[in-house]
């Protein structure tokens, strides 16, 4: 399962990036207007700081609007999806651009009727809202599962993408339910790293044995200079 970056925390996305698990980083409009910075620039930086995707969303309900600013963004970087609502004639927009090889990505994505219509089209990728599907009182996991199940059955290539993963739980979800990818917000993505304190005792136990031992703690192999 690819793992992508909702955020333009730099210090999180080089982190991935150096790590290597690093597939593309998304935004939305509430993400780059709290930038404080010329989107342009902001963009820009995004591209620079890691060789994958770029995923932007379009910023108007108008089907003609919403072209024009996807052809603008595509013009700027073959490395950026453009973002498109999942609703009303956002779905001929996705369709006009897959058909014009601009790649998309379906999002605002609530039910799984919204991804079987991406796959249908073609479009490129399909993100659920994971956590806002959850606070609705709807099974999440449920959604991914069969919503992936359709998608082969049907041999459709669109890529279910897990977005608004609020805990490690919810990535796991998505990881369980064989999806191809999933988006992180930064804290999210750091408690992947987390200890537990199940993990901090087993560590512990090693280190006070290590120490005991004056064989093993002054080992020339393990000294730390």
């Amino acid at each position: 399962m690819q793992i992508w970056l909702d955020t333009i925390d730099f210090t999180t996305i080089r982190h991935a990036r150096q790590l290597g698990v690093l597939a593309g980083v998304t935004t939305n409009p509430s993400i780059l207007a709290a930038a404080e910075r010329p989107v342009e620039e902001v963009l820009d930086a995004l591209l620079d700081l890691q060789p994958g995707l770029l995923a932007v969303q379009v910023t108007s309900a108008d089907p003609a609007v919403q072209l024009l600013q996807a052809r603008r963004l595509a013009a700027k970087s073959g490395r950026i999806v453009v973002k498109v609502p999942a609703v009303g004639a956002g779905f001929q927009t996705m369709a006009t651009l897959e058909r014009e090889g601009i790649p998309t990505l379906a999002t605002a994505i609530f039910e799984s009727r919204q991804i079987v219509l991406a796959g249908q089209l073609g479009v490129r990728y399909a993100a659920p809202y994971i956590n806002r599907i959850e606070q609705a009182g709807r099974d999440a996991a449920l959604l991914l599962r069969e919503s992936q199940q359709i998608l082969d059955r049907y041999g459709q290539p669109t890529v279910i993408m897990g977005a608004a993963v609020k805990s490690a739980e919810q990535f796991m979800q998505c990881a369980r339910a064989g999806i191809g990818a999933a988006t992180l917000p930064a804290d999210t993505y750091r408690l992947l790293f987390a200890s537990s304190p199940e993990l901090d005792a087993a560590l512990q136990r090693f280190d006070s044995a290590w120490s005991a031992n004056p064989l093993a703690a002054g080992s020339a192999l393990f000294s730390a200079a």
